[in-house]
């Protein structure tokens, strides 16, 4: 299995190579499609079509089986790449009885929004409609756009539900499923001050780039000199920064313009109208060109879609039914035989493998058909008699779906390239965000007498300071999180260069999703069903009036009955009441064991039991400077809980000398696996509910907390019971004992006897 969502997985088909009809039968790849939406029958409904004359394709980024394809005359829904199709229908009381013309759609990881008689319409899963309300939209809605490509790292990573919806001077980003459509302003204070007209800016298109954390937006500006211009503006998700680009585009008398942003580490994109193409690559800016003649020849002829594949490549598809190919990084494209007629209604979509996939519509009989179209043939049918390429493989380790790294951790990828020997070829590497982590690229070169092997490491790791952590974990603007985006690929390629020439991946800095810890709980602890509904008492003096926790406000002044929550505690952990406890912390993804946390962590009990204290005081445990306290930290914080006083956020090492040093004789409340201190609970005994926190920021960007429970057992006056337990049962077995070896010896003596006198009547 090569690609696995929730929607789509890979199966690979192979075996031994055999010969059929001259021609070998080798692996090959099957894609098996689950669908995203489920059925559901709609009694009074409106059917819906297009506003534009030629087919739109709309993909879903989880599944390319899913997909909308919108006909001047209708609009066909399909969870199976058109091996069925239905009609899209929305119900009455969501359109509200309107004619049902569609302005655009886009599919998330869970919905699927229309634009309908200027109305935004969402279907969820399950089937049901219902109609979003935009507030603060002023204007009708132009258009709206989601992620094309799943992204399983970043924010991004929990639901791929961002969308982008807009006017002709608005736009609205829902940034996950948890949020609505927010009005977002636009840069205009920016723009004015790069010396652009900003009393209005028309918003043009809007794409998504490579980064999971960003948006990008097309507009138009005018400048000091009355030129109208086009510009790609840059947004960030996560920070809400814009960013302005260099590159502009000269407006021209069509004025309809596109953007689309290809898979590159860098924000590289196309930006088009109906019969020019303009690139904004890493290696420069310019018009796209044709290796041999014109892409648009006459007047009929203009550009009806371009599309983006997973490896940097896109295609040009013209109303002709004119195919171009292109890549990231070369400034011209080829012609490729569509194999199709001009009046033909057809449209394109790369799948998940990155295979170009052509539908071909049928309007008299409402069918879309699909085929696959072999998109590296026809490259190299175009280039030849042209078959050479720079290198002869190129290769590497990347995982497409992404990567987390955590505070302390790295990260290795490697990527190979053979290339003849004579000439020179290496393994370009671009990253985006690069400031996030520290590189180190190394490579051995191997030369031979045919081929030179360049084999290239890549090493990133966290390079994060206590204070820089610390300053995150406060809010500051000073940003350690983020994607770093990186691009592998051949410094030098060519279109007769079979495969995917980059690879793009996404490196997410911050904490990975399903991270946690748990309290490693000793040997047989695994089975307590008879804690299930257990209930204890908390008497009046087992309870601190002062407590500020969630547990049991208000209860000190009489006892109250708490329920064990045995599905979240799990089983209490056992320690004697003269016994010390220091809790042993892990970390997990998952279910996948980590590491044991050795960092920093405290403790406090849930319902504000007192009965317990620490072993150690801040001298003992070698502080330099008086150590912080829970207290301290809850009457410095004015907050109820614990877990909001004290944290990674304001967390001070008392290792760190101090002036003045303040009193050393407190105890230390700061547990760690390799410290002194642990926690100790002298005549008090029964259930102690714990919330572990961890201090340290330099453990994770995660903010780790868990619950525990310990049952402590005996007493003073307990043990001094079973002390005489003890003694009866020792006097007991040892006048066993006794009483056997005295049989013992008795039965050897009387048999010593019994043969002597045998021996006696033997002789007589």
């Amino acid at each position: 299995m090569e690609v696995d969502n929730s929607a789509e997985q890979a199966l690979l088909v192979s075996g031994r190579p055999v010969m059929l009809d001259n021609c070998f039968v080798r692996d090959t790849q099957v894609l098996l499609h689950q669908p995203q939406f489920t059925d559901r029958t709609v009694s009074s409904s409106v059917s819906l079509k297009g506003s534009a004359t030629a087919p739109v394709l709309v993909k879903s980024p989880v599944s390319s089986g899913v997909a909308l394809l919108i006909t001047s005359t209708e609009v066909l829904f399909t969870q199976d790449s058109f091996l069925t199709t239905e009609a899209l229908i929305i119900p009455d009381d969501v359109l509200q009885s309107c004619s049902g013309e569609v302005q655009g759609a886009a599919f998330t990881a869970s919905s699927l929004y229309v634009i309908a008689c200027n109305s935004l319409c969402r279907m969820a899963q399950n089937g049901t409609w219902e109609r979003v309300i935009v507030q603060g939209v002023s204007g009708g809605l132009v258009g709206l756009k989601a992620r094309e490509r799943h992204s399983r790292v970043g924010r991004a990573q929990v639901d791929d539900e961002c969308l982008a919806v807009w006017t002709s001077t608005q736009l609205f980003v829902k940034s996950s499923s948890e949020s609505s459509l927010e009005l977002t302003s636009l840069p205009t204070t920016q723009l004015g001050a790069s010396g652009y007209s900003n009393n209005t800016v028309p918003i043009l298109d809007v794409s998504f780039p490579s980064d999971p954390e960003e948006l990008g937006v097309l507009v138009q500006v005018l400048t000091a000199e009355g030129d109208n211009k086009v510009l790609p503006l840059l947004y960030d998700l996560s920070t809400t920064v814009w960013s302005l680009p260099e590159f502009t585009m000269q407006h021209s008398s069509a004025g309809n313009f596109s953007l689309l942003y290809l898979a590159s580490a860098m924000p590289e994109a196309l930006v088009w109208d109906p019969t020019n193409v303009t690139y904004s690559f890493s290696n420069g800016t310019g018009t796209l060109q044709v290796l041999k003649g014109n892409m648009t020849s006459n007047l009929v002829e203009s550009i009806q879609e371009i599309i983006a594949g997973p490896n940097g490549d896109f295609v040009i598809h013209l109303t002709s039914n004119k195919l171009y190919y292109g890549r990231v990084d070369i400034e011209n494209v080829v012609e490729l035989s569509p194999g199709e007629l001009p009046e033909a209604e057809v449209v394109l979509f790369f799948d998940v493998l990155g295979r170009l996939q052509l539908v071909n519509y049928d309007s008299t009989a409402s069918l879309a058909t699909v085929r696959l179209f072999p998109l590296q043939a026809e490259v190299y049918s175009s280039m030849y008699p042209v078959t050479s390429c720079p290198y002869h493989r190129f290769s590497h380790g990347i995982d497409v779906d992404g990567y987390y790294i955590d505070v302390g951790e790295e990260l290795k990828i490697w990527a190979m390239i053979l290339y003849p020997s004579g000439s020179y070829n290496n393994v370009e590497v671009l990253v985006r965000n690069g400031h996030l982590l520290q590189q180190n690229f190394s490579s051995e070169i191997l030369p031979s007498s045919l081929y030179t092997t360049e084999n290239m490491t890549l090493h990133f790791s966290s390079n994060v300071t206590f204070e820089m952590l610390q300053a995150e974990n406060s809010g500051s603007s000073y940003g350690t999180t983020g994607i770093v985006t990186v691009e592998v690929r051949p410094k030098q390629t060519l279109y007769s260069c079979r495969g995917s020439v980059n690879m793009v991946t996404s490196i997410s800095v911050g904490c990975p999703p399903n991270r946690h810890i748990r309290v490693r709980r000793p040997f047989g602890t695994e089975e307590c069903s008879s804690y299930q509904n257990y209930i204890y008492t908390l008497s009046p003096d087992m309870y601190d009036p002062t407590y500020k926790g969630e547990g049991c406000q208000g209860c000190a002044g009489n006892s109250t009955e708490v329920t064990y929550d045995l599905d979240n505690l799990g089983c209490p952990i056992d320690v004697f009441y003269s016994d010390h406890f220091r809790p042993t912390v892990d970390l997990y993804d998952g279910d996948k064991f980590v590491r044991e946390v050795t960092e920093d962590f405290f403790v406090w009990e849930a319902h504000g039991r007192t009965g317990y204290g620490y072993n150690a005081t801040m001298q003992q445990a070698g502080c330099a400077c008086e150590a912080q306290t829970l207290a301290a930290m809850l009457t410095a914080g004015n907050v109820s809980s614990p877990g909001d006083a004290w944290g990674p956020q304001n967390y001070q090492p008392c290792s760190t000398p101090c002036d003045p040093q303040g009193s050393l004789s407190g105890q230390h409340e700061v547990l760690s696996s390799s410290g002194v201190s642990a926690l100790k609970f002298g005549s008090s005994k029964g259930i102690f509910v714990f919330h572990l926190k961890v201090l340290d920021p330099e453990c994770s960007y995660c903010v780790l907390q868990t619950q525990f429970a310990v049952r402590v057992y005996g007493s003073p006056r307990e043990s001094l019971d079973l002390y005489v337990y003890l003694a009866v049962l020792a006097f007991i077995v040892g006048t066993v004992i006794v009483l056997a070896l005295t049989y013992y010896m008795y039965y050897k003596l009387m048999a010593g006897e019994h043969e002597k006198v045998l021996q006696e009547w033997t002789n007589k």
